[in-house]
């Protein structure tokens, strides 16, 4: 987790005036990347009303000739003016693929700063789309129902379970979430929601960790993954006896019953403050994990490591900072997501707020990243707007990728927007 006035959603000037601290003056390389577009019609459903997105869609062309195509452009919510600062980030988006008649189902969720405004506590919205994202249309919301003193507010991930986990079916829908108190100075809570009929109602059954507020001992933006008949939850945890931030993770067999927390990245400098954890498997060539670190630097640039286990990441290694070709960099809050598609090592792709452009690019990767390239954004951002923690899921075939961001809006505001792309 960054500092704890980013997360307030309220001082907007001072993000801004960070990230653009952050940003290297220096041009950014022209690069072998192009860019065409193509017309694409599609309806949306508001809810609230949305501002519609461009019709034209891009078509962007690495330098290996792997083209990333834009299909469906839509908005999935836009924050009303009754929101803190730019009202609405950090989305999570999903394609049910273990759900029967419902498999091919997109649904999204997203943090909305309206806690003290809309006269009942803040909750995660749940939209759905049934058309491929073209249109939107929210289903349910999820809401803190085991301390009422707390709010379901900050850092959603929606998961489905591709196997059964204890007595949870195969197909079930989980939400983890971090709860906190409407001044944000008291309590931090990440839990786990369940649905059994595919977002329309949900249950809070799992309390996995909990902590103090913003300024003294937070947890903070979970990250689920299932393998071998367990779920892992990575966070951030401000909990950890000489550091001042780590990343860590807690597994179960039942969704109920968590291990200790067990150390991922912990810095040697106590006050570095690695986070806002993203990991992607790229085929049998082990896990690739890419987080942020928050040190006594300018911003938060982007880190990662491999590892050939899920459960062993060599806590005590800071990682490799994440620098493309001709030097383009990345910070704060970033994304990854691999897929067998590109060459014969597929393709990495990484998502991060801020980098050497304005508005940013993404970053791809067709070595299993030992090198990457920038190239546009398809739903790109300006610094201190949008981009934090995007979002990026993958069909079951691979080719075809969900990505939600949230984006410039209007006014202050952002807006979530969604993108269908087809990689090939």
């Amino acid at each position: 987790m960054m500092k704890h006035w980013i997360r307030s959603f309220v001082s907007i000037a001072v993000l801004s005036a960070l990230l653009t601290a952050c940003t290297n003056p220096t041009p950014a390389p022209s690069l072998s990347t192009t860019t065409t577009t193509t017309a694409q019609s599609h309806t949306q459903k508001d809810d609230p009303p949305m501002t519609t997105p461009s019709d034209i869609l891009p078509i962007i062309t690495a330098s290996n000739g792997t083209k990333l195509t834009v299909e469906v452009r839509s908005t999935v919510f836009t924050a009303s003016s009754n929101t803190w600062g730019i009202g609405s980030n950090y989305p999570t988006v999903i394609e049910l693929q273990h759900s029967g008649d419902a498999s091919g189902r997109l649904l999204a969720s997203f943090e909305v700063a309206d806690s003290g405004l809309a006269g009942r506590p803040t909750c995660f919205r749940i939209m759905e789309s049934r058309d491929g994202g073209e249109s939107w249309k929210k289903i349910s919301e999820v809401t803190e129902t085991i301390d009422p003193s707390i709010e379901a507010c900050w850092n959603p991930q929606l998961f489905e379970l591709s196997a059964p986990l204890g007595d949870l079916p195969e197909g079930t829908l989980l939400l983890a979430g971090v709860s906190i108190d409407p001044g944000q100075k008291v309590k931090s809570q990440i839990s786990l929601w369940k649905s059994a009929d595919h977002g329309e109602n949900w249950e809070q059954f799992s309390i996995l960790c909990t902590g103090k507020g913003v300024e003294d001992g937070g947890v903070w933006e979970p990250f689920l993954w299932q393998e071998d008949g367990k779920l892992y939850c990575f966070y951030s945890d401000e909990t950890m006896e000489g550091h001042d931030q780590a990343i860590v993770y807690r597994v179960t067999e039942n969704g109920k019953d968590w291990s200790a927390p067990v150390p991922v990245v912990a810095a040697d400098n106590p006050a570095w403050r690695p986070g806002m954890v993203s990991i992607t498997k790229m085929g049998d060539q082990g896990y690739w994990m890419v987080y942020e670190v928050f040190g006594d630097w300018d911003g938060c640039p982007i880190y990662y490591k491999t590892s050939d286990s899920i459960a062993d990441w060599n806590a005590s290694e800071i990682g490799t900072q994440l620098i493309g070709q001709g030097g383009y960099y990345f910070g704060s809050a970033p994304g990854c997501i691999w897929t067998p598609i590109g060459g014969e090592c597929g393709t990495l792709i990484v998502t991060a707020v801020y980098g050497k452009e304005n508005p940013n690019r993404i970053l791809l990767s067709f070595d299993y990243g030992k090198t990457f390239e920038a190239v546009d954004n398809p739903l790109p951002h300006t610094d201190g707007r949008g981009g934090y923690s995007a979002s990026l899921f993958l069909s079951a075939d691979g080719k075809t990728i969900f990505y939600a961001n949230n984006v410039d809006g209007k006014g202050e505001k952002s807006r979530i927007d969604f993108a269908r792309i087809e990689i090939e």
